[in-house]
């Protein structure tokens, strides 16, 4: 889908539809109103004829003999916040295309209250809401061909061409995630991060299993062990001239999770290809920072397996000694998350970051706690809280701080090492899970882990995603980038 940003009279436009908000009592927004009058007049006129309200986000449309333009559509729009902007225009461009209606163009929703910064809250939910994974359907509908942004300047301009940047990424790491594992094997995933890096200021290594031997990077071995896929280990770095941080970002690669040999039931099994969705979700960070050009090293480290039960496949009462001495016994092989983080959390010391941030699908137990909106944030920095929850907040994705509650490290002692992989009780599953990796989280950087178990992959549509890979937490963690250093 084109995109196109338009800041000139409405009258050398020329599209098949028109698209704005309406407010319940049939208001047009002071800011249209200002810059399209003729227009503006014709569909308040057209309003004045309605007598049911409408519906929060409800679009309805009707013809439109104003201009270049066949119809009008309008999506109602009672609270004009961030997140009601993106979802009004996901819903928009929805109906646009359910009208098979090829070239759009859209005013930005929400201006009246949000001035310029609305340019960006909808081209957000506008790209964000017209994603779609039909790779693999026979004839399926192209959708749109061009979306056209109404703007008023160049401030709107930067931050439609900054949302761009950002939805992209997004959008990029949806069609990794949605990718089946007869697709993305932890090889073919260290090839996309290879091609993700021609022609940006990014540099990628790729350790293959003798490589991550010679490491010692043990949890990835035993972890990859059952599948015929080999292991890989991925080091993505973007280094700009002059660096004000330095931030290593970790996310969980499991390119799919059988349970290994502590196999999953077969309910439990299906969507287990969205549990690379940490690893996607670095990559796609990683795009978006090298294409805004952000003052802040960042380095992406991804370890890569496949979990299968097989010969080869390590087996519960396994031990496994980590690089920096702390050995772990295996009660499950279905928690094979947090021994693959390990390796790479003990890597990420040697690289002396300010901060560390890990990401990844890795306990059922946060989404009992949170449910499927919501990820889990741990960390013992409230300054790094504060930054990531404020983060969070300006790009409407759901993190809620859980406790690192030190009374519940016994349940991960283990009794002939010192760690196990599992607690013993099923109680606060998310929270040993968390204590477990931040004994090998670098001791001097702050560092935080976010358990994206519930949000990264969704099994109905919700507010402007579709059914599938949402592409969390890529928009908090550029945020949050974008503002470390201040």
């Amino acid at each position: 889908m084109k995109t196109e940003y338009f800041s000139g009279s409405l009258d050398e436009l020329q599209a098949d539809a028109l698209l704005v908000e309406v407010y319940r009592d049939f208001r047009l927004p002071e800011a249209f109103k200002g810059a399209f009058k003729k227009a503006a007049l014709f569909i308040e006129e057209r309003l004045s004829c309605l007598e049911k309200k409408p519906d929060n986000f409800e679009v309805f449309y009707f013809p439109f003999p104003e201009g270049g333009f066949k119809f009008v559509l309008l999506s109602c729009l009672e609270s004009p916040d961030a997140d009601g902007v993106r979802t009004a225009a996901s819903k928009l461009l929805n109906k646009a295309e359910a009208l098979g209606l090829k070239r759009v163009a859209l005013f930005p929703v929400g201006h009246d209250a949000l001035g310029e910064e609305a340019v960006y809250y909808t081209v957000e939910g506008a790209l964000l809401g017209a994603y779609s994974f039909s790779k693999y359907k026979d004839g399926a509908s192209k959708g749109l061909d061009e979306v056209v942004f109404v703007g008023f300047s160049e401030e709107g301009r930067k931050l439609y061409e900054r949302a761009l940047t950002v939805s992209g990424a997004v959008n990029y790491v949806r069609d990794l995630v949605n990718e089946p594992a007869n697709v993305i094997t932890p090889s073919v995933m260290a090839e996309k991060a290879l091609e993700l890096a021609e022609g940006l200021a990014l540099e990628v290594e790729v350790f293959d299993e003798k490589r991550i031997a010679g490491l010692q990077m043990a949890g990835i071995l035993a972890v990859g062990g059952g599948s015929k896929n080999p292991p890989r280990f991925v080091h993505v770095s973007y280094k700009p001239a002059e660096p004000l941080k330095r931030v290593v970002l970790v996310g969980k690669g499991v390119t799919f999770d059988s349970g290994g040999l502590s196999l999953k039931p077969e309910q439990f099994m299906r969507g287990m290809k969205s549990d690379k969705s940490g690893a996607c979700a670095v990559l796609g960070v990683l795009k978006a920072v090298a294409e805004l050009g952000l003052p802040v090293e960042v380095h992406g480290l991804i370890p890569l397996v496949e979990n299968m039960p097989d010969g080869g496949s390590y087996r519960p009462d396994d031990v496994i000694v980590f690089r920096n001495g702390k050995s772990v016994e295996v009660k499950s092989t279905d928690a094979e998350g947090r021994l693959i983080l390990a390796d790479a959390l003990i890597y990420a010391s040697g690289l002396s970051p300010d901060v560390v941030i890990d990401v990844a699908t890795l306990t059922g137990a946060c989404v009992v706690a949170l449910g499927r909106y919501t990820s889990g944030l741990f960390t013992d920095d409230d300054e790094l809280a504060g930054r990531l929850l404020e983060a969070c907040a300006r790009t409407g994705e759901k993190l809620w701080r859980l406790p690192l509650d030190e009374d519940l490290m016994k349940d991960i002692k283990g009794d002939f090492t010192h760690l196990r992989n599992v607690g013993k009780t099923r109680y606060g599953g998310a929270i040993t899970a968390a204590l477990f990796l931040k004994k090998f989280a670098p001791p001097d950087a702050s560092w935080a882990h976010i358990d994206i178990a519930g949000p990264a992959y969704l099994e109905e549509s919700w507010k402007y995603y579709s059914k599938g890979a949402t592409g969390q937490p890529v928009r908090t963690l550029v945020e949050f980038l974008s503002r470390v250093v201040s």
